[in-house]
């Protein structure tokens, strides 16, 4: 249990339904044992304990804003609006609250530490930065290594 639940960063319901047993008597079980449970909610979800064993793999300039939960959304949002001439656009055409998609774009930019767009004004549309450039280029790889993981035919190709 140590070794999964700990060290493999398991859920104790995968867990007890393993072992046959019930989430509640699982939980028993490793706090007799003196086994430190994870507190409750998302933190202790399969997604987001799959999300930080991936952070290792992803591309160092990503790995800043790939910590919490919806880091994966939040940059493939910023991926598919840098392709438009304005945040409003991207927003708009894609059906998310502009002030949303803003404040996502404002929080992976604090958490890599560099601006990514120049944002649009009257006459001239939004444009990546450099840096912005070598991010996108990054999702992209993200992506597509994401994709080749899940796609059935890839193990058969290797």
């Amino acid at each position: 249990m140590i070794e999964q639940y700990v060290n493999q960063r398991r859920t104790l319901p995968d867990l007890a339904r393993e072992r046959g047993m019930s989430t509640a008597n699982m939980a028993r079980w490793a706090k007799f044992h003196g086994i430190p449970l994870r507190s409750r909610g998302g933190a202790s979800h399969n997604q987001t304990l799959r999300a930080a064993d991936e952070v290792h793999r992803a591309p160092r300039i990503l790995r800043p804003a790939l910590l919490g939960q919806g880091a994966r959304e939040r940059l493939n949002r910023f991926a598919t609006a840098s392709a438009y001439p304005s945040i409003g656009a991207a927003a708009a055409d894609l059906g998310h609250n502009t002030f949303a998609l803003v404040a996502q774009i404002n929080r992976i930019e604090r958490e890599l530490g560099e601006p990514l767009l120049v944002r649009a004004e009257r006459g001239r549309p939004m444009a990546l930065t450099p840096f912005g450039r070598r991010v996108l280029r990054a999702i992209r790889t993200l992506q597509d290594g994401a994709a080749s993981r899940r796609t059935p035919q890839t193990a058969l190709a290797a």
